[in-house]
């Protein structure tokens, strides 16, 4: 590495410190300040939720796995489902380093020892981004109508045009120059991607299944700490999606950290008091660590 590009790995590394800080500064600093409503909040842990949300996000984790291995198969390397999941969450520890790129580097590398070409796993994993980024957003958006006072919501109509230009982007055509462009960057060779609009919109419909999982996995997290009524689990996947494509496009932060938690707290602050929205937060991130750690150890023993 040249000294510039050393440089420029320290400033970037650097300045995702201080936005993680600042950001968890804020929300510490909230909770400081309404402590006496934190401490007088009637705070209740359930268990009995807390398995089954804990059991939920492992499902979830499963159904994760598959996702990326069918987009495997389609573009021709099959692989077990035991091996995909064992390569895919090995590789997803590198999420949290710094940089983006290890957890890609990761898989690519695994499924190379597993005989699949990087072009293909490459171009597999940024379909995966694809349809994970352009379906989040797009629950996000379906679920808007479902909040209370929906109405009064700021910018509603301009946020609703996410949905037909998130269809738009994954137009074959489009979706094909994206692919080729990330190869061409990456110095791979191009590929030739002949998926159908109709697979293409097949593959959002599981990805947002995959979200509305996730929803029903955090209305049971959330339930496990807070007994007070709760948004249902339609807008909760929305909220949990859409922060973490927040967190996931926040370039200089490793695994979404801070931004994620930051966006969650801002949208459930709309269904919940911001006190207890940050705590949850907060509680969000150990869960989805723990879930990351327990999903490893178990790919690590395949």
């Amino acid at each position: 590495m040249s000294p510039l590009s050393r440089r420029r790995t320290l400033v970037s590394r650097a300045i995702g410190l201080a936005v993680v800080l600042v950001i968890f500064g804020f929300m510490f600093r909230g909770l400081y300040l309404q402590w006496e409503q934190i401490v007088s909040y009637p705070w209740n842990v359930d268990y009995a939720a807390l398995l089954v949300a804990f059991s939920l996000m492992l499902a979830a984790a499963a159904f994760y796995a598959l996702l990326w291995k069918l987009i495997l198969e389609r573009l021709g390397a099959a692989l077990s489902y035991r091996k995909s999941y064992r390569i895919f969450f090995l590789s997803q520890l590198g999420r949290y380093i710094p940089g983006k790129v290890w957890s890609v580097l990761g898989l690519v590398y695994l499924s190379d020892k597993e005989g699949v070409a990087k072009v293909i796993s490459g171009t597999s994993v940024t379909l995966q981004l694809l349809l994970q980024i352009v379906s989040g957003v797009v629950v996000f958006v379906v679920t808007l109508p479902l909040w209370k006072n929906a109405d009064s919501l700021p910018g509603l109509e301009a946020l609703l045009l996410a949905l037909p230009a998130g269809l738009i982007l994954l137009h074959p055509a489009i979706v094909r120059r994206g692919v080729n462009l990330a190869l061409r960057i990456t110095k791979q060779p191009p590929i030739e991607l002949a998926w159908s609009y109709r697979y293409l919109l097949t593959q959002l419909g599981l990805w947002a299944g995959f979200w509305l999982l996730n929803g029903v996995a955090y209305y049971f997290l959330i339930r496990s700490i807070d007994p007070s009524p709760l948004p249902d689990a339609f807008v909760l996947a929305g909220i949990f999606s859409v922060s973490w494509v927040a967190g996931f496009l926040s370039l200089l932060t490793p695994s979404g950290l801070g931004v994620m938690e930051g966006a969650l707290a801002f949208l459930l602050s709309f269904h919940l008091p911001l006190h207890v929205a940050t705590i949850v937060a907060l509680w969000t991130r150990v869960a989805r660590t723990a879930s990351d750690l327990v999903c490893a150890a178990i790919a690590w023993r395949l």
